[in-house]
């Protein structure tokens, strides 16, 4: 007598989601999730930064298809992991995560990372600083201490570290997504809620940030704001704190994933080029007409410093230095006051800085850097 024995086959399924590259569309940095979903969301945010190869969920509170789009979700708000490479989910629970370089490479990396990072932290942000300085010092931080990587992105030879926190504050050498990742990451350990944001611009794929100011949204283009090819000492200010109708007009997102921006509170920025701040004041050359201005941080006056054309200034203890383009764009210098104004060299002088105690110019004609020391 024959027995006959029935045998099952449990089919295994499996489905593999490649890194979305950031350019995933989410509506916000915290996303309200469900009790399994979240769930799901610790689980591989603690495999990740741990850098493990695998970690298992239960598939009978959520179906693996779901658990992609959860582990994209946990690299996209933290901006820490550089190193994914994308997930392979089985339907039996079992999550395998794919990266970038071997374990121990990974461990040195993010080590460079983290002390980079305090080391921002402890020298730009301040005790007493609101969320408005928080946010303006890192954006400032990043554009005069990374270099978009032109030549590059030219040459389509961009090297994956550009793309990440790594390239910008390790390398000091970044493309739209490290330095909006980068905003991101220090925005988070400045305890500042921000979005990572999604789209377009000038044709192509573009990142910037969302950051919230006193309970309103406001975008910050962190590239854009950064003068390409790079100008040592210039901070632009025409893409920070933004609306979303003001950002419109070049950039392209879906507006309907990411809360809106409607707030003008800070649109003075847009007016001020080359700004420098000291002692409570935000010195910079007028937009509208590149006379040199001032306005105090605390009430918002404005005072014209001297009645001179100057689209080129550095600042160095009491005294401004510009291009006075009212006398030829001669080098000049005058009191933060706006007193005791004088020549100090006859020919023209533009793109100006300071670094070290050194004043650096350079001479138009001959495009040769010059220096006095100050």
């Amino acid at each position: 007598m024959r027995k006959l024995i029935e045998v099952i086959l449990s089919i295994i399924l499996i489905i593999s989601i490649a890194p979305m590259q950031g350019f995933a569309m989410e509506k916000d940095s915290v996303h309200t999730l469900s009790k399994e979903q979240q769930t799901v969301y610790n689980i591989a945010l603690k495999s990740i930064l741990n850098i493990d190869s695998s970690a298992n969920f239960n598939p009978e509170n959520i179906s693996y298809r779901d658990v992609g789009d959860i582990v994209n979700q946990v690299v996209e708000e933290n901006p820490e992991i550089f190193y994914y490479n994308g997930v392979t989910v089985i339907s039996d629970g079992t999550i395998i995560f794919k990266y970038n370089d071997s374990k121990k490479n990974i461990i040195q990396k993010k080590n460079k990372i983290d002390n980079a990072v305090k080391k921002v932290m402890n020298t730009t942000i301040k005790k007493k600083m609101n969320d408005l300085e928080k946010v303006k010092a890192i954006h400032d931080y990043l554009v005069l201490n990374v270099e978009y990587d032109n030549k590059n992105y030219l040459n389509n030879t961009v090297s994956d570290d550009s793309y990440q926190v790594y390239g910008a504050l390790i390398n000091k050498k970044a493309v739209c997504d490290g330095y909006s990742k980068s905003m991101q990451l220090l925005l988070k350990k400045a305890g500042i809620q921000s979005i990572y944001v999604t789209g377009t611009a000038n044709g192509g794929n573009h990142s910037w940030n969302l950051v919230k100011i006193n309970g309103k949204h406001y975008h910050v283009d962190t590239t854009w704001d950064d003068p390409a090819p790079n100008k040592k000492g210039v901070v632009n200010y025409n893409y920070f704190l933004l609306t979303n109708k003001q950002l419109e007009k070049d950039h392209y997102w879906v507006e309907s994933n990411y809360p809106t921006a409607t707030s003008e509170n800070y649109n003075y920025f847009h007016n001020m080029n080359n700004m420098i701040e000291r002692n409570g004041f935000y010195y910079y050359s007028n937009a509208q007409n590149d006379i040199l201005y001032k306005m105090n941080k605390s009430s918002e006056k404005i005072s014209k410093v001297v009645n001179n054309v100057a689209p080129y200034l550095a600042i160095s203890g009491q005294w401004i230095y510009y291009s006075n383009y009212s006398d030829g764009g001669n080098l000049y210098k005058v009191k933060l006051t706006g007193k005791e104004k004088m020549k100090v060299k006859n020919f023209h002088v533009i793109n100006l800085y300071t670094q070290s105690n050194v004043l650096y110019y350079t001479v138009k004609s001959s495009g040769k850097i010059g220096r006095i020391e100050l």
